[in-house]
């Protein structure tokens, strides 16, 4: 059984890290069985290979950090077939997709909003310590986590903006994404592919937390996003 590393199951996600939970349906879009186990915050930085999630241990010992890398080494090892008939050039549009959500998305619409804002990050952090015994100790320990996350927004380009233009770029993807994804079933056309379950990451994320922000009503909005959402969960995760 490959096992996977996360940080804690939060609100209707089943990890608080969208890359963790890139991962995990990544391998149902593959059809791999997991073992998705915790690992609070600091006993986290003290096992985690890079004081991250997620990472992987395969059914060898093998680690593997990173939710991409863990994808790669899968698809290798266990001959996953989920993108093998795109082509290069859809390939090369996969990873710009990636790119924009991983890049961008994930700054501009989720640390935003969750970590930077104080309303949500106070929604946020209870789901994040409610395993842990409250104390002074936990407190502290959380805000230095939260004051590490907002330095790393205030370094990123989208953190230099305004808090209406980081919305604003917010809405842009998601608008980049609806108008991609059309009428189609998933993302890259009829058949599923990698990228879907980083699609769905974010939009899990967005759509189903209970977080307020004028990008998740915006999100809400979209037709065609919610539909696919929707046919996702149905298909790979009830």
């Amino acid at each position: 059984m490959i096992k996977v590393f996360g940080l804690a199951k939060t609100w209707d996600f089943p990890d608080a890290s969208p890359y963790v939970c890139k991962l995990v349906m990544w391998m149902r879009l593959a059809g791999l069985e997991y073992e998705l186990s915790y690992v609070p915050w600091p006993e986290m930085l003290k096992r985690a290979p890079r004081k991250s999630v997620p990472w992987i241990e395969d059914a060898d010992g093998t680690l593997v950090h990173d939710s991409q890398r863990a994808i790669d080494y899968l698809t290798q090892k266990y001959d996953i077939a989920l993108d093998w008939h795109l082509t290069p050039r859809e390939r090369a549009q996969m990873r710009a997709w990636q790119r924009l959500l991983e890049d961008h998305y994930y700054w501009a619409g989720l640390v935003q909003m969750r970590w930077v804002e104080d309303e949500n990050w106070a929604k946020y952090k209870l789901e994040l310590a409610a395993e842990l015994p409250p104390s002074p100790e936990i407190d502290a320990f959380f805000q230095e986590i939260r004051d590490y996350l907002v330095g790393e927004f205030r370094g990123h380009a989208v953190g230099k903006m305004t808090v209406d233009e980081v919305r604003q770029v917010a809405r842009e993807d998601l608008d980049a994404l609806e108008t991609w994804l059309g009428d189609s079933a998933f993302f890259m056309g009829s058949r599923p592919t990698s990228i879907d379950a980083m699609v769905y990451a974010c939009l899990l994320q967005t759509l189903a937390t209970p977080c307020t922000s004028p990008v998740v009503e915006y999100a809400r909005g979209k037709t065609a996003l919610n539909a696919y959402f929707a046919r996702l969960r149905a298909r790979y995760w009830r």
